[in-house]
């Protein structure tokens, strides 16, 4: 199995989505993974704000990263998520921790913030473990 450090390696430099959209993997544990993401003009709404679309990929990539942290590869199978407060600032900080990990499925939930520490949106993810052998 490999080391969190080797996970958190491998998923940003695999990823061309991650690298395009200027997310970053910036901690994992058991459970847990922690994802940064650049607020600037490409992702922002008419109204000046973060784009929905664009928190919503950061909480999928920040449940991803997490499930993964189980030794696992998974996919998304179902995501919703709550916006509370218009997204600004410099960055996005997506925090995801696990609910629950049985032998197909994991439910994580991610709370994303923007770095003067204020909650913007809310998500939980299922994911589905594409060995299916635990």
């Amino acid at each position: 199995m490999e080391s969190m450090e080797q996970l958190q390696k491998r998923l940003n430099s695999s990823s061309m989505y991650l690298q395009s959209n200027d997310m970053k993997v910036v901690e994992v544990k058991e459970g847990y993974a922690k994802v940064e993401m650049r607020i600037d003009k490409h992702i922002l709404n008419i109204h000046g704000f973060v784009h929905g679309g664009a928190l919503f990929s950061l909480a999928d990539t920040a449940a991803g990263a997490a499930s993964f942290t189980s030794g696992r590869d998974s996919v998304t199978l179902s995501g919703t998520i709550n916006y509370i407060k218009p997204g600004k600032g410099g960055k996005l900080i997506g925090i995801a921790q696990k609910i629950s990990a049985g032998r197909t499925t994991g439910v994580y939930e991610v709370f994303i913030f923007n770095d003067e520490d204020v909650l913007l949106s809310r998500a939980t993810f299922t994911m589905f473990f594409l060995d299916g052998n635990r």
